[in-house]
């Protein structure tokens, strides 16, 4: 229903990488086993004439027919699954991995609601796109390597390392690089932590440097993936023919994308690099500006010794990862909310944001930029996630001030499940801050 699809043999295929359909085929056999239900058939019916539903339609369409209701409902069903409950269990692992590095659990809950609520994590972890659920793969697979390195979990996690990574790439393709990187990172041997010496040091120290890379682990992580490259062959060959080929060379609405440099990847332009930071365009900086403190963060990141591995590991996802969407032919990403394609390192970005606020959440000015920062990003995202009915077109120049801030002072809401319970416009957004206040609430009790 967006137009990216590919065509080969007389058949349609998605043009994107698989692995998101994939994951969406239990969620989706169970809400067919579940749609048969009477109960289910007459909860859809009622949806189908919800006042609040028939609001957002557009004029002149065909209203809301059972079988678009039907079709919507298995969308949101699978949606669910696959994509918002994985991105809401990274919330959880992102802070676990906090308590690390800030003692103040206060801190650390605003820190992950900054980057739920913040950050275009949110609207796209209702979409059945696939880059949020990249970086939840992503991110919990570099979480195991962190603790296996630490000593805290034993090397058989590496095990599920490289299969998380396997599930990554094929989820999404552009998280190569990023694969590789954490592949090479847990199979490094960690270097000692610096203490104080006991006694004078020599004249000339052995250099505290990793290791070489051990057989061992590396293969640990490298044939637990092997079998997603092995079904993804698979799928190339059954579908286009050759295990080597891809679906982006038989785009049936793009093929400039294709004919672009290689597989679409060309020198980096600086138009990209600008439209996907700064711009009112496309900027993530823009809809997110509390980011801007990871840029201080990952200087204090890189200043602790224990943790300057970890530093360059996520500096360089970063840096491959701006590098590749500056290359890259979309790199506006279409009809889009933000840079779509940076999705993957937001949760390496807020862990720079933990370590600012490690350093200077303790001076005044540190919580005012925090403070301020975050509130304006709930702002800027809260407008861009919740008005209109489809992502803005990818020919208006400023969508905040052009297109989502008239819709939502308009009421011009986008479907949620607070309509389906008859509250319209504005006002079915009410659950949220229901649901957040209560949910912090009884997770302050239980703490």
């Amino acid at each position: 229903n967006t137009g990216d699809y590919a065509v080969y043999g007389g058949h349609v295929y998605t043009d994107k990488a698989p692995g998101t359909s994939f994951v969406g085929v239990p969620a989706y056999a169970a809400f067919r086993a579940l749609a048969r239900l009477p109960v289910v058939e007459r909860l859809l019916q009622r949806a189908s004439r919800s006042s609040a539903f028939q609001a957002t339609l557009r004029e002149g369409g065909t209203g809301l027919l059972e079988e678009k209701v039907r079709f919507a409902a298995a969308l949101y069903f699978v949606t669910f699954f696959s994509i918002t409950l994985p991105s809401a269990l990274l919330g959880a692992l992102l802070y676990l991995f906090l308590g690390h590095i800030l003692p103040s659990p206060g801190l650390r809950w605003l820190l992950v609601l900054a980057y739920g609520l913040g950050t275009i994590a949110w609207p796209y972890s209702t979409v059945f796109y696939g880059h949020q659920l990249a970086a939840v793969l992503l991110f919990a697979a570099f979480y195991l390597a962190w603790r296996v390195r630490r000593g805290t979990l034993k090397p058989r996690a590496l095990w599920a390392v490289g299969a998380l990574l396997g599930l990554t790439v094929l989820v999404e393709f552009p998280a190569l690089p990023a694969a590789a990187l954490l592949t090479l990172y847990a199979a490094l041997r960690p270097a000692p932590l610096r203490r104080a010496p006991l006694r004078p040091a020599p004249l000339l120290p052995a250099p505290l440097l990793p290791a070489p890379l051990r057989p061992a682990p590396l293969l640990r992580v490298i044939l637990p993936a092997l079998p997603f490259a092995l079904l993804l062959g698979y799928y190339n060959a059954a579908c286009f023919g050759s295990p080597f080929t891809s679906s982006y060379r038989y785009l049936a609405n793009f093929p400039e994308i294709s004919g672009y440099g290689f597989l679409g990847f060309g020198p980096p332009k600086w138009e990209a690099f600008w439209g996907i930071t700064f711009s009112p365009y496309r900027g993530l900086f823009y809809l997110s500006p509390f980011l801007l403190l990871a840029l201080p963060g990952f200087w204090a990141w890189a200043k602790e010794w224990e943790w300057r591995a970890e530093a360059v590991l996520a500096g360089a996802f970063v840096g491959v990862q701006f590098l590749l969407i500056s290359c890259w032919y979309d790199w506006r990403g279409g009809f889009a909310i933000g840079p779509r394609n940076l999705l993957l390192v937001l949760p390496y970005l807020v862990v720079a944001v933990g370590f600012f606020l490690r350093r200077w959440s303790g001076r005044t000015w540190g919580r005012l930029a925090f403070g301020g920062l975050v509130a304006l990003s709930f702002a800027m995202t809260g407008v861009a996630a919740t008005a209109g009915q489809l992502f803005p077109s990818i020919t208006i120049a400023n969508p905040w001030t052009e297109y989502w801030w008239p819709r939502f002072v308009a009421g011009d809401i986008t479907r949620n499940l607070g309509m389906a319970v008859g509250l319209p416009g504005l006002w079915s957004l009410l659950p949220l801050p229901v649901v957040v206040g209560g949910g912090s609430l009884l997770a302050r009790r239980w703490r």
